[in-house]
């Protein structure tokens, strides 16, 4: 199959040699300027985590749990800090510190938590997610949708939803987008982009795909999306503060995909749809997947599509 990237896609990246080049090739960049995978996160915070990483010498396939664990010493002493900000009253420092706090805990339960020190990252980059967002303005309000389209008797049966929702504060009925993430993306990297939203005074509401985060759905039924998607818009249609008329759908990477899927199965229901980055058609061939692993992606790729049950 000829891909875009030709000759390139039998080549290794050069930042999967180790640790080090992870960091300085593909990481340290982003970091600096704040943006994918480290919203929300200070170059300072990560250079010490990093610094460690390298002195552990981690190679692939790697140990995640060793990996994960020296983000916690320094995402605890953010923690620490934001919780004395809190009593001295100065919440946007505690909302910062907190903040910071949960990029740490991100990047050391990324790509998906498979071990369990990612796993206890995961429930801290919660934590710490909502306690510094809630102080933002718009703040950050999480719901727990009711599944209401969920398939009887299996797993998510009784389920919700968890979403983040920022909103203007207004008494209208506003346009709304609905954000869902991707494989490594979860519902708490939410801050970015939900306060460009409500800076035009749009609703935003964060989602997560099957297999990733807290989605009740069932990752390895390919039906599962679309009743998750009838769930969500059922629920959004009866907000008084969404304009049911103006609800557009935005996935990013391999949210992508399912928007590219949404906006045909519930083109009724949407305003429009935005896939950004979102694989389709040659993203699951073999060919593809058997030298995607070595590419672009920071770490082993269909590992984590399977952990996700995308594969």
């Amino acid at each position: 199959m000829p891909y875009q990237i030709g000759d390139q896609l039998h080549q290794k990246a050069p930042h999967h040699g180790s640790i080090k080049a992870l960091w300085e090739l593909k990481w340290k960049r982003p970091c600096t300027f704040g943006v994918y995978p480290f919203m929300d996160g200070k170059l300072e915070d990560f250079e010490r985590v990093f610094t460690t990483l390298i002195k552990l010498d981690l190679a692939e396939p790697i140990d995640f749990d060793r990996y994960a664990a020296p983000f916690f010493p320094v995402a605890e002493e953010l923690v620490n800090q934001a919780q004395e900000e809190e009593t001295s009253g100065d919440v946007a420092k505690a909302s910062e510190l907190y903040l910071r706090a949960a990029a740490l805990y991100r990047i050391a339960r990324f790509p998906v938590p498979r071990s369990q020190k990612q796993k206890e990252a995961w429930k801290r980059n919660k934590d710490s997610y909502t306690k510094g967002a809630g102080y933002l303005n718009p703040p950050l309000i999480e719901y727990k949708v009711p599944h209401t389209h969920a398939l009887p008797d299996t797993a998510e049966a009784h389920s919700q939803i968890p979403v983040y929702v920022r909103r203007p504060r207004s008494e209208k009925a506003a346009p709304t987008v609905i954000q869902i993430f991707g494989l490594d993306g979860y519902r708490t990297e939410f801050t970015p982009a939900s306060g460009l939203f409500t800076d035009r005074g749009w609703a935003a509401v964060a989602v997560e795909i099957p297999g990733t985060g807290d989605c009740p759905a069932l990752r390895q039924d390919p039906k599962s999306p679309d009743r998750l998607w009838s769930s969500l818009l059922d629920w959004l249609d009866a907000q008084e503060w969404v304009d049911s008329k103006n609800i557009v759908a935005w996935g990013l990477s391999t949210g992508g995909y399912y928007a590219i899927r949404i906006a045909h199965t519930h083109k009724e229901r949407l305003a429009g749809v935005v896939a950004q980055g979102g694989g389709c058609h040659h993203m699951f061939d073999p060919e593809w997947l058997d030298n995607v692993g070595h590419l672009e992606y920071p770490f082993e790729y269909v590992s984590a599509l399977i952990l996700d049950g995308m594969y």
